[in-house]
């Protein structure tokens, strides 16, 4: 790792589970529930008894996660509301 990657993690804010669910557009659960986070492998730090994640880490794994990509084409067939 670089002297720039490592300064550019310590600068990136840190978000919790409702703005991680909002910023992936992913249900709220899977970042708040212990169990959810485990079996998605989602990564994750605490920080004095809370969990927070970094936007940047979540934006990677969401790309290589197969859970992810199912649940997107889930979405693509799901008629959508109001549409006739």
């Amino acid at each position: 790792m670089t002297d720039t990657n490592t300064l550019a993690n310590a600068i990136e804010p840190m978000i919790d589970a409702k703005q991680a669910a909002a910023a992936l557009r992913l249900p709220y659960y899977w970042f708040a529930d212990h169990a959810m986070r485990s079996k998605y492998r989602i990564p994750h730090y605490l920080m004095g008894g809370l969990v927070r994640y970094r936007l940047s880490e979540l934006s990677a794994w969401a790309t290589r996660s197969t859970a992810v990509q199912g649940r997107d084409a889930q979405d693509a067939d799901a008629p959508v509301e109001g549409a006739e």
